[in-house]
């Protein structure tokens, strides 16, 4: 079953629609899911009622973006864990995390260090992935020591900690060049990374219903509302929202628009420092918008789990739908961003291990 989110012609539709009451059922009746082939297995297993029930009363026009969860604000404010006074939240700061979905910017590194790293970032830019074997900005701190340091820097982990607790993975990370005049990002937003695959989650938390990841955005350049920044819509965590397939807007190889209110007064524009950072759920929608400049606009960013937080279990590769590729992950793991991982729970690399073998030369640039 093609899952890539789109326009379907009415035949199409009234050819997809039988199988999806009928998968409905199946999953209502708790029939043996072993006997399905594995993409029907994977939707009776991950798919909520409401996710096949918005499909088939659209007439598959529309449909989750991603698992549904609904944000259960904390019973306390407090930080999760001590940490350096100068990395400190106040109650007030976590306060309006829970209540925007994202935080900052905060400082971290110098404009010199990062004007030294745009250098770097820009060299690796096209060329393949260790790690995947093709060209991706993907998981690329499993190759460079450097970005690694960065990520794992205190002034990072300490802050992320105090909203997540004191043990935590690094499940993902990935550079992004807005080159010049490049276009808007449109408002999306994610749970499980279920966005990507439409078939299998990406990572399992306990409760969705509770923040289980945050993602760490960190400015090379600085991130102006001219070449780009991130905006956010304050308060949009609290749920997922649906999608209506076609529309102007385009997300990658994807094309559908999210259906949220639209209320500028609830947008906010982040402009960030060249070596400052912002902390935000995934799932607190966010875009940005075209770089109207001449000049390009470098970012990296991670995706921070507690440990008791399964990633890619039992998978030999993940699929993305809307990059269009198969990520086989036979050399890649979560690592340890801080404490200690007790749970074991996913297939994990050990970070020094893995830059002491890396090759002293420079990967080869692939012709443009």
């Amino acid at each position: 079953m093609n899952l890539h989110p789109k326009v379907r012609p009415l035949w199409q539709r009234v050819l997809i629609l039988p199988a999806l009451a009928a998968l409905l059922c199946y999953k209502a009746l708790r029939l043996p899911r072993s006997i399905l082939p594995r993409a029907l297995r994977s939707i009776v297993t991950h798919w909520d009622y409401s996710m096949f029930w918005v499909l088939i009363r659209s007439g598959i026009t529309r449909a989750y973006i991603d698992q549904p969860c609904e944000f259960k604000l904390p019973p306390s404010h407090e930080p999760k864990v001590l940490v350096e006074p100068d990395h400190q939240l106040s109650t007030g700061q976590i306060k309006q995390f829970c209540e925007d979905g994202f935080i900052g910017p905060f400082d971290a590194f110098s404009r010199t260090e990062m004007a030294d790293f745009r250098q770097e970032l820009l060299a690796v830019e096209s060329t393949t992935s260790q790690t995947y074997g093709f060209v991706t900005p993907r998981d690329r701190h499993l190759e460079m020591p450097r970005l690694w340091s960065y990520l794992s820097s205190p002034a990072i982990t300490d802050r992320v900690a105090q909203l997540l607790g004191p043990d935590l993975l690094c499940w993902r990370s990935q550079i992004f060049y807005k080159g010049p005049h490049a276009p808007a990002i449109q408002f999306h937003q994610a749970s499980t990374f279920m966005v990507e695959d439409y078939l299998d989650p990406a990572i399992f938390p306990p409760n969705r219903d509770e923040i289980f990841q945050l993602t760490v955005w960190v400015a090379v350049d600085d991130a102006t509302p001219e070449n780009g920044c991130l905006q956010f819509v304050r308060g949009s965590h609290e749920r997922m929202c649906t999608i209506k397939f076609g529309g102007e807007d385009g997300f990658y190889n994807a094309n559908f628009s999210l259906e949220f209110d639209r209320d500028p007064d609830r947008i906010a524009t982040v402009p960030v420092q060249a070596g400052q950072f912002l902390i935000f759920a995934e799932r607190c929608i966010h875009g940005s918008p075209p770089n109207s400049t001449d000049r390009h606009r470098l970012a990296f960013n991670m995706r921070v789990i507690p440990t008791n937080v399964p990633v890619y279990t039992d998978k030999e590769k993940y699929r993305s739908v809307y990059n269009g590729g198969k990520y086989y992950l036979n050399n890649w793991g979560v690592t340890v961003l801080r404490g200690e991982d007790r749970y074991q729970l996913s297939r994990t690399v050990d970070i020094e291990r893995r830059h002491a073998e890396l090759p002293c030369a420079q990967p080869r640039r692939l012709a443009a």
